[in-house]
């Protein structure tokens, strides 16, 4: 038996002053059941951690050696955890009044067949995050997807009616992720070896759907969700997680296709990534524009990549290629 209920898991980089706002969030709104907040510091050379947890002795605060990746930081915060349940929640998330944690837990506790959850995430705009999501490596092509979603318009409306308050999508977003700590380890944990960022939470749901259970989505309660947090508040980071998703889907696709789809795919979605470079050339004397800057630079560091992926034999990003 373990010694709490939960385990709330939460990898940082770089995200201090969002931590002050998801910490507060929950003395405003705590959970009934017991917990412990688990935050894997993913850049201790920042120095900021020490003066964190002398403010907050509450919190289970990490160093990782470095920034492996949210896979890698998640692993190693469930490591360190004590709860019979794992909750996966960003740094740029904040609890309601809705009681979501609760929510969440006794449904998943109270459901043998589901096994993963989550809740409905709300920007501060009030919208909403992604709730229908489908695990096909074909429906990263954008085209594709169109023509699947008019295709199967009916059956989509069908799986997932407005007035449901629990939806059963195949994947879920890694923002908000609880799971049973037992089960997690038996679908062998986040892929940490594969994604460094972007795609490890339809894989991981993937693996919960090959060993027979459901994905659930409740959307009767909610999470604030800032969503992008440090990973889009500069042009360099914007351009590094842009790129990180490029790099991550060919990785999605080279771990779950195989023979001619996989080349298939791998050549589609590369069109797809490269695709922009006659508009490269067209709009060259406007390349200053911020947004045009972005996908010039993003562009660059594709053809980086695919070059060092020629020269490395694998599709993995070459972040994954320090010793974790």
């Amino acid at each position: 038996m373990r010694k709490l209920k939960l385990s709330v898991v939460t990898v940082n980089y770089k995200s201090w002053e969002l931590l002050e706002s998801y910490l507060e969030s929950f003395k405003q709104f705590p959970p009934k059941l017991s917990y412990e907040i688990i935050i894997v510091d993913n850049y201790p050379q920042d120095g900021m951690g020490e003066s964190f947890s002398q403010k907050h002795p509450e919190v289970k605060l990490i160093p990782n050696k470095g920034n492996f990746g949210f896979s890698h930081g998640c692993n190693l915060g469930a490591r360190h955890a004590e709860g019979e349940y794992l909750l996966f929640l960003n740094p740029d998330t904040e609890l309601t009044k809705d009681n979501a944690i609760d929510a969440m837990f006794e449904f998943l506790n109270n459901s043998s067949e589901v096994g993963v959850v989550a809740c409905r995430t709300v920007t501060p705009s009030g919208g909403t995050g992604r709730e229908i999501a489908f695990l096909s490596p074909w429906l990263l092509i954008a085209w594709v997807r169109q023509v699947f979603k008019f295709i199967n318009k009916e059956n989509i409306k069908k799986d997932y009616p407005e007035d449901s308050d629990v939806w059963y999508p195949e994947w879920i977003s890694g923002s908000v992720v609880l799971i049973q700590f037992q089960f997690f380890y038996q679908i062998g944990r986040w892929n940490e070896k594969r994604y460094w960022m972007y795609h490890e939470d339809p894989d991981l749901c993937l693996r919960v759907r090959k060993a027979g259970r459901k994905v659930a989505l409740l959307r009767n309660v909610s999470i604030k969700h800032v969503e992008g947090g440090v990973s889009r508040n500069s042009v360099k980071t914007t351009i590094r997680s842009k790129t990180e998703v490029i790099i991550s889907a060919h990785n999605y696709i080279q771990e779950n296709t195989t023979g001619g789809s996989r080349i298939s795919l791998h050549l589609l979605y590369l069109l797809k990534t490269l695709s922009p470079v006659l508009l490269l050339l067209i709009l060259l004397p406007f390349f200053w524009a911020k947004k045009f800057k972005v996908k010039s630079l993003v562009l660059i560091e594709s053809f980086k990549y695919y070059g060092s992926a020629i020269m490395r034999k694998t599709w993995k990003s070459p972040k994954l290629d320090v010793d974790t």
